[in-house]
């Protein structure tokens, strides 16, 4: 199935977006890499770049979510499902450089001072936590705890993630996943 002219500017906003963030990226080239008329821009988002950077929060954010509920559900033991989704994030900014599809954080602190852009980073974050939370009460670790290590694990892996693409080295995110790995096994030995 072809690509609608709105998915092709979804998609070329939230790499664009992800790459070199939301302020230094101008519509103009967003349709011109999207291959999209400028009508289209105007047809599906009339609101302008505000409206298509809430849509690119989103595409990003479901992509994410794919990629951790993907490893976590085909993978039994939390440890190595953590250490193959930060090993997949490591390999991404090797071979990328940048954050493309595999944080959010960019655009988040650029858009702090927009509510609603916010509110979808907030929904996106939030949606990850609960995804980690529930595979470790899946392996017996108290409702509480996982969810403060949910958080926590969100918050490490967003900001290991912009910390190797900022100083290009990916095995930060190694290093952060073999903490968090760790962590986990202290909570499941204290949950037994």
């Amino acid at each position: 199935m072809a690509e609608s002219a709105r998915d092709k500017l979804i998609a070329t906003a939230a790499t664009l977006f992800q790459k070199q963030g939301v302020r230094a990226t101008g519509l103009s080239e967003i349709l011109k890499i999207s291959q999209t008329p400028k009508g289209s821009l105007y047809y599906y988002f009339p609101h302008g770049k505000a409206e298509l950077t809430k849509a690119a929060i989103a595409f990003a954010g479901a992509q994410s979510e794919d990629r951790v509920q993907n490893t976590l559900a085909n993978e039994p033991d939390p440890t190595k499902a953590f250490t193959q989704l930060f090993e997949k994030m490591a390999a991404d900014i090797a071979d990328s450089g940048h954050l493309n599809h595999v944080s959010i954080s960019l655009i988040a602190l650029e858009t702090i001072d927009e509510p609603e852009l916010q509110s979808a980073c907030a929904q996106v974050y939030s949606r990850l936590e609960l995804l980690y939370t529930s595979k470790l009460i899946e392996v017996g670790i108290k409702a509480e705890v996982a969810q403060d290590l949910g958080q926590f694990i969100q918050s490490a892996t967003e900001g290991a993630v912009t910390i190797a693409a900022t100083r290009q080295q990916p095995d930060l995110l190694l290093k952060t996943g073999d903490q968090i790995k760790r962590l986990i096994r202290l909570a499941i030995k204290q949950a037994d």
